[in-house]
């Protein structure tokens, strides 16, 4: 058998790690075995423990999957040489993100049997929140957006997110996830831009955006 190189094994380790994502967001992990992690992950026992050295390994490159994913989207997002139309489908890429992701289970039993894994992602989260607050300033002293309060904008972005994506609520008013994703989009743009400032017709920075969420969702 070929010889896996370090690259190589790496990214094959962050594959398998993304597929047990789901079941770690609605179900958590203090429950699932080795083997079940195997079966999720569609590989035996065995071949599993070639990339993880332990359960607790594979909690960690779950945990290293999101941080990494603040860690960009962060600095995209506070990065100023883009325009504000070019990063908000960012903000609400990474809030849809986290609304799914990052659950209650979750983060509740990383902080019962890992705490070192959730003080490193709680770290990046609060960073997260302190850079939608900058990046919302910004735009109003800008001129660009309109006056509302960033905590209150982030909250309702939460909440919004949290109830299409984890409930029956798109089924229940007749909405697909496509449909909703872009309504969503919509709604944070109209609500976030100054008239003068809206762009109209086709946002040629969100579709692609909506593709990877709705990609993602449909494998659950």
């Amino acid at each position: 058998m070929r010889k896996i190189s370090l690259k190589e094994r790496q990214i094959m380790r962050r594959s398998y790690a993304e597929k047990i994502m789901e079941t770690v967001s609605t179900e958590g992990f203090i429950t699932l075995t080795i083997q079940d992690l195997a079966c999720l992950m569609g590989i035996s026992r065995a071949s599993l423990y070639n990339f993880f050295a332990s359960k607790e390994d594979i909690i960690l490159e779950v945990t290293e999957i999101y941080i990494d994913y603040l860690k960009k989207t962060n600095q995209f997002i506070n990065n100023s040489r883009f325009s504000y139309v070019q990063r908000l489908p960012t903000v609400f890429e990474q809030s849809a993100f986290s609304a799914v992701y990052a659950s209650e289970i979750y983060l509740s039993e990383l902080r019962s049997v890992y705490p070192a894994f959730y003080d490193r992602k709680l770290k990046l989260a609060n960073e997260r929140i302190a850079i939608l607050h900058t990046f919302y300033e910004n735009g109003i002293i800008d001129g660009d957006f309109n006056p509302l309060h960033p905590a209150l904008i982030v909250a309702q972005d939460e909440a919004a997110l949290r109830k299409i994506l984890n409930s029956s609520f798109l089924t229940d008013v007749g909405l697909s996830l496509e449909d909703g994703m872009y309504g969503y989009y919509e709604i944070m743009k109209h609500r976030t831009f100054t008239p003068a400032s809206m762009k109209r017709g086709q946002d040629p920075y969100i579709k692609n955006v909506v593709e990877v969420i709705v990609s993602q969702l449909k494998k659950k």
